[in-house]
C-alpha cells in the first residue's frame, strides 16, 4: 500500500480527501500544520497533496527550503488564492501540479495516481521506458548482452532504436570494449559505401592523400550499428554479408586482409522480411543480420512512456538552458492525448517548440499545431476520431459494469491501472463509483 500525505487545515475538505484517496488505496496521513508534516516526511511518501497557506505558514515557502530529496517526491498544491508567481516558484523547486481551488476531484485522484506510479523505485532504473513493452526489450537486451549475436531493431522512425542499441552496446561488460559506429546507411552516395565501409590505402585511388580506417575496423571490439540498413543497394549487400562471415575484408589499395571482430546490430522501419520476400534484400544477408529480431512499438501504443521520456527530455534541456522548467498539468494532459506519429523524435521538437514559447519558465499552454487537422469535406469522420469514440464508450461500460472500480475494469480490459487512468483522463470520463 502506497502512502500519501495531506497537508490540509480545512476540517470538512480533509476529511473528505482522506476518504476518497483511502477508498484509492492510499495510507493517507492527514496533517493539519507544517509541524506535523516535517515528522510525516520520514515516512518517504508516494506523494504529497498540500494546501498552500496553513496555520503555522506558507507551504509553497516551506517546500523550496526542504531538502532536495524531499522535493523529489511527487508535491501537488492546493490553494484558494491562486498566484502564477507562487505556481512557477514551487514548480521550479520540484512541485509537479499546483490546482486552484475549486478543483475537481477526480482531476486530483486520477493526477495523484500518476505520479505515484511515476515515483516508482522500481522506474527509476529503466532506460528505455517504463511501459511493460519496453520493460520486456530490456531485459531481452540484457539476455542477449553476454552473447554475440547479431540483433536487428525494427520500428518506426523516432522510437528509440539507435537507444536500444546503445544500451546493448552499454551493457557489454568487456574491460577492453572498442566504440560503438553507427552508420545512417541511407546518408552515404552510393560511390562511397565501399570506401566508408572498408577504408582505403594511401594512394588507392585519387585524392587519397591517406589511409582510412573504415566502420567495420573502427567497431573492432565493439558494436557496429547499421541504421537504415534496408536502403543498402545489392552490390553493397553482397560484400558486405562476406565480411560479416569472415570477419576480415580487404581495404580499398590493400594487398593484406583486415580483421575486425565486432557486434552487429541493425535497425529499419521497414518490413525487412517483406523486402526479402521482395527481392529486394538478401536472403543471407537478412539471416545474417536478424539472428534475433526485436520489434520496437510506436509511442501511442506504450502511453506510460510519454510522460516519462517528457519530464527526462526537459531535464536535458534544463541543463542545456541553464534556467528552471516545468510542465502543468494541464500541458501534461495535452501531451498524453497526442497521437505521436514521429513518435519521441515528434515529442522532443514539440518540447523544444514549447520552451522557446513558454513564459517564466513553466510550460502551461501546448504550442500551436503547425497545420490543423484536415477535415474531410465529403462529412466522413477521421479513423482516430471513430476509434477514440468506441474507445470512449466501452471504457464507461466497463466501469458501470465493474461498479465503478478502477482496478477490476483495468484488469478486464486487459491494461494497467496507470494506463485506463490515462485513457480515462484522455476522453474526460469520470468513474461512476
Amino acid at each position: 500500500m502506497k502512502t500519501l500525505i495531506l497537508i490540509e487545515d480545512d476540517p470538512i475538505m480533509g476529511e473528505s480527501l482522506q476518504q476518497r484517496f483511502e477508498i484509492e488505496g492510499f495510507e493517507v496521513l492527514w496533517c493539519r500544520r507544517l509541524a506535523e508534516a516535517d515528522e510525516a516526511l520520514q515516512r518517504t511518501p508516494a506523494a504529497v497533496v498540500s494546501d498552500v497557506r496553513l496555520p503555522d505558514g506558507i507551504a509553497t515557502d516551506w517546500f523550496v527550503r526542504l531538502p532536495a530529496t524531499i522535493r523529489a517526491i511527487p508535491w501537488v498544491f492546493l490553494t484558494g488564492y491562486g498566484s502564477v508567481d507562487d505556481a512557477v516558484a514551487s514548480m521550479r523547486a520540484g512541485a509537479r501540479e499546483y490546482l486552484t481551488k475549486p478543483f475537481d476531484v477526480e482531476r486530483l485522484v486520477a493526477l495523484v495516481h500518476t505520479l505515484a506510479c511515476s515515483a516508482d523505485p522500481a522506474e527509476d532504473d529503466a532506460v528505455l521506458g517504463v511501459s511493460p513493452a519496453m520493460r520486456r526489450i530490456e531485459a531481452m537486451l540484457r539476455k542477449v548482452a553476454t552473447q554475440r549475436a547479431a540483433v536487428l531493431l525494427s520500428g518506426e522512425s523516432g522510437v528509440g532504436k539507435e537507444v536500444a542499441a546503445q544500451y546493448l552496446h552499454a551493457l557489454d561488460a568487456r574491460t577492453d570494449k572498442g566504440e560503438f559506429v553507427a552508420v545512417n546507411c541511407a546518408a552515404i552516395p552510393e560511390t562511397l559505401l565501399e570506401a566508408e565501409f572498408f577504408g582505403y590505402e594511401k594512394g588507392a585511388f585519387s585524392g587519397a592523400q591517406r589511409s582510412h580506417r573504415g566502420y567495420l575496423e573502427r567497431a573492432h571490439r565493439g558494436t557496429l550499428f547499421l541504421d537504415e540498413v534496408a536502403e543498402l543497394p545489392a552490390s553493397m549487400q553482397a560484400k558486405l554479408l562476406r565480411a560479416l562471415q569472415e570477419k576480415c575484408f580487404f581495404r580499398l589499395g590493400a594487398e593484406r586482409a583486415t580483421h575486425s571482430d565486432f557486434r552487429i546490430l541493425a535497425a529499419t522501419n521497414r518490413d525487412l522480411y517483406t523486402e526479402m520476400n521482395a527481392g529486394r534484400f538478401r536472403e543471407d544477408l537478412f539471416y545474417r543480420l536478424a539472428v534475433l529480431r526485436i520489434p520496437i512499438p510506436p509511442l501511442r501504443e506504450r502511453p506510460e512512456d510519454i510522460r516519462w521520456l517528457a519530464e527526462r527530455m526537459l531535464a536535458r534541456l534544463v541543463a542545456e538552458q541553464g534556467r528552471p522548467l516545468a510542465m502543468s498539468e494541464t500541458f501534461l494532459r495535452d501531451l498524453m492525448a497526442r497521437d505521436w506519429r514521429g513518435n519521441a523524435r515528434e515529442l522532443q521538437s514539440w518540447l523544444e517548440q514549447a520552451v522557446v514559447l513558454s513564459d517564466n519558465g513553466l510550460l502551461d499552454a501546448p504550442p500551436t499545431d503547425a497545420a490543423p487537422a484536415a477535415t474531410p469535406s465529403d462529412g466522413i469522420k477521421p479513423l482516430q476520431h471513430v476509434v477514440e469514440g468506441a474507445e470512449r464508450v466501452h471504457i464507461r461500460r466497463a466501469l458501470q459494469h465493474c461498479e465503478g472500480s478502477v482496478g477490476k475494469t483495468a484488469e478486464a480490459l486487459g491494461i494497467s491501472r496507470k494506463t485506463l487512468w490515462e485513457k480515462m483522463k484522455k476522453h474526460a470520463i469520470t468513474s461512476p463509483g
